[in-house]
């Protein structure tokens, strides 16, 4: 009897306890996005990958590779900000920001972000991740919308 009340007992907790990768990698996305486009509103994006904070949510190695990049004198091979492939961006857009669940790409995570952006208009990048340091953190960013891709990876 004891044996069957274990056992219904986890059947219940365990679906609770577990923690489902898709909808956490789409929070921390969100969490990031959110946070950088505020930012980005007030902060030049060389400073923004400075911040110990990015290190939440972008690799190791692609925020030493921007940060080369940024170092370069009248550095023109970024000709959008790298996270959201626009040279500009308005506050005012941020509520309409969506994230997908994130879903298996070989080794990695890849999600959908769409962001508001002019004439009431969605802006669609697609954004993989890989686990480093026990975290889904972002490797690649792509404009899916105009099949633009920046490749700093």
């Amino acid at each position: 009897m004891m044996r069957y009340l274990l056992t219904l007992l986890l059947a219940i907790y365990i679906p609770f306890a577990s923690s489902n990768t898709e909808t956490d990698i789409q929070k921390s996305m969100t969490d990031f996005y959110s946070f950088y486009l505020h930012e980005y509103d007030k902060t030049p994006s060389g400073d923004i990958i400075k911040m110990d904070k990015m290190h939440q949510w972008v690799s190791k190695k692609l925020l030493a590779r921007m940060a080369a990049i940024y170092e370069m004198p009248e550095q023109e091979l970024l000709e959008a900000d790298y996270f959201i492939y626009a040279q500009d961006y308005d506050p005012a857009w941020i509520p309409r920001m969506k994230v997908s669940p994130a879903y298996r790409d070989g080794d990695s995570m890849k999600l959908d972000v769409w962001l508001g952006i002019q004439d009431n208009k969605l802006k669609h990048l697609q954004v993989w991740t890989h686990k480093e340091d026990g975290e889904w953190k972002i490797w690649r960013v792509i404009d899916a919308g105009n099949h633009i891709e920046q490749k700093l990876y």
